[in-house]
């Protein structure tokens, strides 16, 4: 098992109260908290975390500090007495049901990577988690952007299917690169029924 998902599932309620010091609003501290560990688990697969405990609240920290800062910058200014509080009420905050789901949906996608080989979830994790083209995978990599491609619809194919296997459905994850997967899918069935 990967360090970094061993070590974010036995400390995720003490780092989820550490970017609280930081955060007010839950969902802010949901999603910085996801962040944390997608940050974590990509950087394992390019080097040797020694100490991942310390390195997940390392991340945190930096996660934190930059949502502060962007929330400093978007401010707006004070809202206006609106006459009631039922305008600043959050119904759009997930129940705790929800969250409950939600991280046990992050550690099975985390699972699903971690059986990727190790040049597909390098791909893969530049491309969804690092936001990076498939040029510049290609680069870092040092090979084709056409070896890129496989490798980035392979673990996507190899994670629905590991998705499905633990009985959730992947679009429930992402609905990008949908068109691709799509085409991949059929062109991996095309060659089955050809064989």
């Amino acid at each position: 098992m990967s360090k970094i998902l061993q070590s974010f599932q036995e400390n995720e309620a003490g780092i989820r109260r550490y970017l609280s010091r930081f955060l007010r609003n839950a969902q802010d501290v949901d999603d910085s908290l996801q962040e944390t560990f997608l940050k974590g688990f990509a950087a394992e697969t390019k080097t040797d975390i020694l100490e991942p405990k310390a390195f997940l609240y390392r991340i945190a920290k930096n996660v934190a500090l930059y949502e502060m800062r962007k929330k400093r910058k978007n401010h707006v200014g004070y809202l206006e007495d609106s006459g009631g509080m039922e305008l600043l009420e959050d119904t759009e905050q997930p129940g705790a049901g929800e969250q409950i789901d939600g991280r046990r949906k992050l550690v099975i996608l985390a699972k699903a990577v971690a059986t990727l080989p190790p040049q597909c979830r390098r791909a893969f994790l530049m491309r969804r988690v690092e936001g990076l083209r498939y040029k510049q995978i290609a680069n870092r990599m040092n090979i084709s952007v056409s070896a890129v491609e496989k490798h980035v619809t392979n673990a996507v194919i190899k994670c629905n299917d590991y998705l499905l296997q633990q009985g959730l459905e992947p679009s429930e994850f992402s609905s990008a690169d949908k068109t691709a997967l799509a085409a991949a899918v059929h062109k991996r069935k095309t060659v089955a029924n050809e064989r």
